[in-house]
């Protein structure tokens, strides 16, 4: 069994604004595989907000590669597998959109969404944040930073399979009433300049 959990920040509100992404490969038992950088996004548009909570600022990613340099390392770790995010619609949106923007190729796995999946296997927390559940089940970490963040999603995962006692995040997935959904990339087939503002 090997399942990805990933994590980006972002540099504004739009999903192709990217500017660090983690990513942490695990066989259900133990981290195998951790990977991380930071991106220099599309456009040098930083909002003061997203600063404030990912402390990424332009001058950190200004001589950074573009999202295209870190394809085949993304690839790598992601292609055939089952994927894991922590409210996925937006890290998966965010993988989309700079495939989309940039043009590249498609990545096929399945994903699943750990605030789901907690809210089905620990309703008692007060809320399901990342933070909130990863401390609760006694993994502490530096939140906002994409790496750290992977890491708690994955610990999730390997938390609610201990619960479920299943062997595979399918089963796992099964036996919580969630469903994988297969990763789709929305092509715009636009020219990048008219995202331009």
């Amino acid at each position: 069994m090997r399942y990805a959990a990933i994590d980006f920040e972002t540099a504004n509100y739009e999903r192709a604004s990217a500017c660090s992404l983690g990513i942490v490969v695990s066989d259900g038992t133990r981290v195998t595989d951790e990977w991380y950088h930071l991106i220099r996004p599309p456009k040098m548009l930083f909002d003061e907000g997203c600063m404030r909570v990912n402390h990424i600022r332009p001058e950190m990613v200004e001589e950074e590669p573009e999202f295209p340099a870190f394809w085949e390392e993304i690839a790598s770790r992601l292609e055939g597998r089952v994927v894991f995010a922590h409210n996925a619609p937006f890290d998966m949106g965010v993988l989309g959109a700079m495939l989309d923007w940039y043009d590249l190729p498609d990545l096929h796995f399945r994903y699943g969404c750990t605030v789901k999946l907690s809210r089905a296997l620990w309703q008692d927390m007060e809320n399901h944040r990342l933070n909130t559940v990863a401390g609760l089940l006694g993994f502490s970490f530096q939140h906002h930073q994409a790496l750290a963040d992977a890491a708690a999603c994955e610990y999730i995962v390997r938390a609610a399979l201990k619960k479920t006692n299943t062997a595979t995040v399918e089963d796992m997935m099964a036996a919580t009433g969630q469903k994988l959904t297969s990763f789709r990339v929305k092509r715009t087939h636009r020219p990048a300049a008219l995202f331009e503002e």
